[in-house]
């Protein structure tokens, strides 16, 4: 009897597990309500509302996605 390896490097047999898809979407739709709301996470047009989740659910979500959400904040040059 063969033994699988539940590790698999994704690069090398081309396969994209659902945990990976799904994250990448995550972060997709995270990213894009960040975009939205230019860096906001909480109050009434932040990313936290526009998703209808809590802050620190949203908080829990940007730190384990490692997305930085200060490169969403509005640039108070322009």
């Amino acid at each position: 009897m063969g033994s699988r390896h539940l590790v698999h490097d994704e690069k090398s047999d081309g396969k994209l597990y659902l945990s990976q898809k799904l994250a990448a979407k995550e972060k997709e739709v995270i990213e894009e309500a960040l975009r939205e709301s230019q860096g906001r996470v909480f109050g009434p047009s932040g990313a936290a509302a526009k998703l209808g989740i809590a802050k620190s659910t949203l908080d829990s979500k940007i730190q384990s996605l490692n997305i930085d959400k200060k490169r969403f904040k509005a640039n108070p040059r322009s």
